[in-house]
């Protein structure tokens, strides 16, 4: 009985100092309707991921099933601030520039979407996963991180050079993040790195016919003009990209004007750095200003002009010395020149002494 006077009293109080019984069944009818709402949100969001991973599936199937020739790309939604301008931005800079560069190959470009992820393993196992679904030659996606110089970031996977989808090598181009600044010659700036991705042979302009290199010359030497909020990153691949290229047709075709171009770019590019340094890129610039040097010489006799480039060529063969990967290929190469004097004296002995 005490009890029930106490509960009794209790329910008296809170009726009176804080909700009526009315009070509290609309609350409870709210929070009903409050976990109702909440409850079909899930499975709503549910629904629409599993919806959207099915239309990945199929779409990067159906893809995989065309026989159209030519390279196959898949391009991700961007993910980030502005992330439908950058899509239009980077469908545009592949579809329009793209064929300059892979010198006319057919190519496809189908959208899929977005590649997601808490870390970036996850992301390039969903990456790789997609990429041998539809049997592509490269996944391309992007993210923006803010407005940056390098605050747009292009990502993917390529299979560039003959590679199965697990062998597919990831990489990471940054861009300007602000728009306005990836205007002009950046869309052919994105379209040339995308290209070399998939034939890495572009990196070496030797692969291909002077006639060809020297339109990619005359190309890399305009986006160098017109890509200053490029990072120094990717403006000095560009650079080392247009002085190969450069040498390599000069040295075919006799172009003192491109020889005379790659000439003042490492030059400049010496006096801009620490020249001591033994840095890949130093060296590389020595390199091509040595070659370019020599290049001219043959064109041009002067003696001054091929003692610079053996000074610039000789301090590359210094430092290459050092190099541990270098001296272990001499030290191969020396065994071999051993056992193969061995089998030349073997055989001598052999044929004038007998066995």
């Amino acid at each position: 009985m005490l009890e029930t006077g106490w509960f009794t009293t209790a329910e008296d109080w809170v009726e009176t100092h804080v909700l009526s019984a009315h009070d509290f069944a609309t609350f409870g009818f709210a929070m009903a309707a409050i976990l109702c709402l909440v409850l079909i949100f899930l499975i709503g969001s549910g629904i629409g991921s599993l919806v959207t991973r099915m239309r990945n599936v199929a779409g990067a199937r159906a893809f995989r099933r065309s026989k159209e020739a030519g390279y196959r790309i898949l391009l991700a939604r961007p993910t980030g601030p502005g992330a439908g301008r950058g899509r239009k931005w980077l469908t545009a800079a592949i579809q329009d520039h793209l064929a300059e560069f892979n010198f006319g190959a057919p190519f496809r470009v189908v959208g899929t979407g977005q590649i997601t992820g808490d870390s970036d393993q996850k992301m390039l196992a969903q990456a790789r996963k997609r990429l041998a679904t539809a049997d592509a030659d490269m996944l391309v996606w992007a993210t923006r991180i803010g407005k940056d110089a390098d605050g747009f970031v292009v990502q993917g996977l390529s299979r560039g050079g003959g590679l199965r989808a697990d062998e597919a090598r990831a990489f990471s181009i940054p861009l300007p993040g602000r728009f306005a600044a990836l205007e002009g010659e950046m869309s052919r700036v994105a379209a040339y790195l995308l290209a070399k991705k998939l034939q890495p042979a572009l990196s070496n302009p030797q692969a291909f016919r002077p006639e060809k290199m020297k339109v990619l010359a005359e190309a890399l030497d305009v986006m160098l003009a017109g890509a200053d909020a490029a990072v120094p990153a990717v403006r000095a691949e560009l650079e080392a990209d247009f002085c190969a290229s450069g040498v390599h047709v000069a040295e075919a075709m006799g172009d003192l004007a491109a020889l005379d171009r790659v000439i003042a770019l490492r030059r400049s590019h010496l006096e801009a750095v620490d020249a001591t340094s033994d840095s890949a890129l130093v060296l590389q610039a020595r390199m091509d200003l040595g070659r370019a040097l020599l290049a001219r010489a043959e064109k041009q006799f002067d003696q001054k002009t091929v003692q610079e480039a053996i000074s610039q060529l000789s301090q590359v063969v210094e430092a290459l010395r050092g190099d541990p990967s270098i001296q272990k290929a001499q030290t191969a190469s020396d065994a071999m020149f051993k056992a193969q004097t061995m089998i030349e004296t073997r055989k001598r002995f052999s044929m004038n002494f007998g066995s």
